[in-house]
C-alpha cells in the first residue's frame, strides 16, 4: 500500500507543477495518470477501508486546489493580456464601397 501511495504523491506533485507552470495540457496528462493510479490503488483495497475514504479527501483536495490554481491562472492572463498596449487603427479602417467598374478586370 505505501509504494501506491507513494506513486499517488508523486503525480500529484506532477500535476501541481504542471499547473503552476501553466502547461495544460501537460497537467490533463498528469490528471488522467493520477486518476488511473487512484482507481488501481483503490481497487485493491477491501471494501470498507478507512483508507479509502482518506483517498476520497485527498483526490477531492487535490482536485479543488487545482481548479483554484487554473482559475487563479486564467485571471492573470487575462490581466497581462489587457495591460498589453492597444494596435492602432490601421488595419481597421473601413473600405469604401468600390464601384461595379472596379471589380472587372
Amino acid at each position: 500500500m505505501k509504494a501506491n501511495e507513494t506513486e499517488l504523491e508523486e503525480l500529484a506533485g506532477r500535476l501541481r507543477a504542471r499547473v503552476a507552470e501553466r502547461r495544460y495540457p501537460e497537467a490533463r496528462i498528469a490528471l488522467q495518470e493520477y486518476c488511473r493510479a487512484l482507481r488501481k490503488t483503490a481497487a485493491g483495497l477491501p471494501r470498507g477501508d478507512p483508507s479509502l475514504r482518506r483517498l476520497e479527501d485527498d483526490w477531492r483536495r487535490l482536485l479543488e486546489e487545482t481548479r483554484r490554481r487554473v482559475l487563479a491562472g486564467r485571471t492573470h492572463a487575462g490581466a497581462r493580456l489587457a495591460r498589453l498596449p492597444r494596435v492602432p487603427g490601421l488595419y481597421r479602417e473601413p473600405c469604401l464601397p468600390r464601384h461595379t467598374w472596379e471589380y472587372s478586370g
